[in-house]
């Protein structure tokens, strides 16, 4: 009888130590107001087009001031790059950005959902052909669901965007595209969720269509309320030109 205690006594405490299976993790933004978060955005781009192939190294650095929302549970962003490093091949490295002395901001949720979008400052010109197609570059943190997740459940983001061509140049420029993110929460341990992440993109720039494939990681610090790293690999291809690129883009992010 002894003997069936202690091996009831052992199993309880192995019982004990093993993960939760099937536990649900509810995912929310815990931005706060007076908080400074920077995102670096490393991307390698080598592409080809008629037989020339090239490869761009880009490095920005994008700074997120936080401030009271417009009411309980959201806050207010607002995001502007700070500093900016290309260079293509063997060419002399350039700082020159099209976005300089731009601010964008936007109204944040909780979940992740975005309202009341603006961009204001740089170039009236430029701003006014950049400044729609950014928001999803500048808020590109997912809206999670309402409802939580277990790990191997998936949720989806779809964006869709447009943005009017140059100023004077007929047009020119003008795109639209729609993209389809798909997140899996692959693993939670020590505060982190570990995402995979696999995203479609159709692209309608000045009549050509350009598809994007891509998939990657992400992790989300739990505590923290803020993704921290995010790598993705993507592959794109101009249809009727025979021009395609490979990118690899990490971001990481912290808090200042």
């Amino acid at each position: 009888m002894k003997k069936f205690h202690t091996i009831v006594l052992v199993l309880c405490f192995a019982m004990y130590a093993l993960p939760a299976q099937g536990a649900d993790y509810k995912f929310r933004y815990n931005l706060k107001p007076g908080q400074t978060w920077v995102v670096t955005d490393t991307t390698q781009v080598v592409s080809e087009a008629m037989g020339v192939k090239s490869t761009t190294r880009t490095k920005r650095t994008v700074k997120y001031d936080v401030k009271k929302g417009p009411k309980s549970g959201w806050v207010t962003l607002s995001a502007a790059v700070t500093s900016l490093s290309s260079k293509t091949d063997d060419s002399p490295a350039s700082n020159q950005d099209v976005l300089k002395g731009m601010v964008f901001k936007a109204d944040v949720h909780v979940s992740g959902e975005v309202r009341n979008y603006s961009f204001s400052g740089g170039d009236p010109r430029m701003a006014k052909y950049m400044g729609p197609m950014m928001e999803p570059a500048m808020f590109w943190f997912p809206e999670f669901p309402e409802d939580s997740l277990a790990v191997g459940d998936e949720f989806d983001v779809t964006i869709k965007t447009a943005t009017p061509g140059m100023e004077g140049m007929g047009g020119a420029g003008a795109m639209k595209w729609a993209t389809k993110d798909t997140y899996v929460l692959e693993d939670v341990k020590k505060g982190l969720a570990y995402f995979s992440i696999k995203s479609r993109t159709k692209m309608d720039a000045g009549g050509m269509d350009v598809k994007v494939a891509a998939k990657g990681e992400a992790i989300f610090d739990m505590r923290e309320g803020m993704w921290i790293e995010v790598n993705t690999k993507s592959k794109s291809a101009m249809q009727g030109m025979g021009g395609e690129a490979l990118t690899i883009q990490k971001l990481e992010i912290e808090k200042d």
